[in-house]
């Protein structure tokens, strides 16, 4: 028996007239009445009642009709089943995170939705430091992580939230100005990492009220680091808010400054390792999050 002559039999029994099943089926009519007259000997009852002038089903037929139906309606499923196992992807997928990005509303939806269409993805999270995340990703440390803007070339990121942005300055100079830091900051020197110093990361961590004159750089290799030459008096920073949280430093104060905006934060890897089947199938879902709907988008540089 096969799924092609249980498809026949259904059509004929819901149209009663062969040469409309045939029509409906885009068949020539004769397959139709030898398909039907093969599931016929293979049951060993007849289905219809054929006339010159009608087409009816018989007991036997009556009996058999929702069976059929199930069975092309379980094939039908079944083969869904197995197209989406063959999409699905295994193995382990290292996930960098600087704080706590995943405790975000949109990364929380993200995860249960790769967990719930890849099971058998093994997520592992490693922390990275603010100055390496984008490092970690180029080395290969991790294969896919938080990425704050603006990421360079060799990332593409799908956005998913933002973040706010603090002024991390010494004590002393936030006690110096109580009343706020105004214009002071044009004098004072910024801590950036060492490895993230390119021109377009230097716009986007420096507060506008710096203009577009010189900017004295103090190089660090690490947060830590960073804020190590705040509480020194030595420079500031720009950071994004989880920093106060997770890094308390003696001697560092946090501030809200007007001129300093939330930072994007998106989930990237590397360009060149976007067709691996782990890290597409993360980005997909990570735009399906973001955009509501489970179109695919190229990922944004």
């Amino acid at each position: 028996m096969e799924l092609r002559q249980l498809e026949y039999f259904v059509a004929v029994a819901h149209e009663l007239h062969f040469a409309r099943a045939a029509a409906m089926l885009h068949v020539a009519q004769p397959s139709v009445s030898q398909q039907i007259k093969a599931l016929e000997i293979e049951l060993g009852v007849q289905l219809f009642d054929r006339t010159s002038k009608a087409v009816a089903l018989t007991s036997a037929g009556t009996d058999l009709l929702p069976l059929a139906t199930q069975l092309l309606a379980d094939a039908v499923h079944l083969q869904r089943v197995a197209h989406t196992s063959a999409r699905r992807v295994g193995g382990q997928i290292r996930i960098g995170f600087l704080g706590d990005e995943y405790a975000q509303p949109r990364a929380e939806r993200l995860f249960a939705s790769i967990r719930r269409h890849h099971p058998r993805l093994v997520i592992e999270f490693t922390q990275v430091d603010f100055a390496e995340h984008h490092r970690a990703l180029e080395t290969g440390e991790v294969d896919v992580a938080f990425v704050l803007d603006p990421a360079p070339d060799s990332i593409a990121t799908v956005p998913l939230f933002e973040w706010p942005r603090l002024v991390a300055v010494s004590k002393s100079l936030a006690d110096r100005y109580p009343d706020g830091m105004g214009d002071r900051l044009r004098e004072e020197p910024i801590a950036l990492p060492i490895q993230m110093a390119s021109q377009p990361w230097r716009l986007g961590w420096t507060p506008a009220s710096q203009g577009s004159g010189p900017t004295f750089v103090v190089g660090e290799e690490s947060m830590e680091a960073m804020l190590a030459a705040v509480g020194a008096g030595r420079a500031y920073c720009v950071v994004p808010e989880y920093v106060a949280r997770f890094y308390p430093q003696p001697g560092v104060t946090f501030l809200t400054v007007g001129d300093v905006k939330p930072c994007l934060v998106g989930i990237g890897a590397l360009r060149s390792r976007l067709g691996e089947p782990h890290i597409e199938a993360v980005l997909k879902i990570a735009e399906s999050v973001t955009q509501g709907r489970k179109a695919r988008t190229a990922p944004r540089s």
